[in-house]
């Protein structure tokens, strides 16, 4: 296999994907709170490409391959419960499409598929652990924050 392909594979399809569909799980738990306003946003710097739809507005960026951010806003403020289960549902997420491809991947090994399993199984990890760079905090600190601080956000 071509290591040049499957790395340019890696940067402009698996990343920015998995990184949509981290957000999506975030976008969904956000929904089933009820939010009255949701942002998803994928990549950084000017936006190529805005849609509204509803209370929904998904913005992609220049440099997509970058990084994703899910808003949400709500007249009542979230509980801890639903800022758990909106943080949550992004490698949430995450780790069902792992699963999902781990089925397809004993059926039908393929380097593609196992570099987009593996991917995500990153992303759900490095979002389960709890941490925070700079001002940065990972999925797996705000679920913390949830469940033994009172109201988070």
């Amino acid at each position: 296999m071509n290591t040049a392909l499957l790395l340019i594979f890696l940067i402009l399809v698996v990343a920015p994907l998995s990184n949509f569909v981290h957000e999506i799980g975030h976008l969904l738990g956000a929904k089933l709170a009820k939010a009255d306003e949701i942002t998803l946003v994928i990549g950084r710097g000017k936006k190529l490409f805005r849609l509204v739809f509803y209370n929904m507005e998904l913005q992609i960026g220049r440099m997509f391959i970058s990084s994703g951010y899910t808003g949400s806003k709500r007249i009542k403020p979230y509980s801890n419960v639903e800022v758990f289960y909106i943080t949550l549902f992004g490698p949430l997420l995450n780790a069902i499409i792992v699963f999902i491809c781990y089925l397809f991947y004993q059926s039908v090994p393929n380097t593609y598929l196992l570099i987009f399993m593996l991917y995500n199984c990153w992303l759900f990890v490095m979002n389960a652990i709890p941490y925070k760079v700079g001002k940065q905090e990972s999925d797996g600190l705000i679920m913390v924050r949830a469940l033994f601080q009172k109201n988070v956000y």
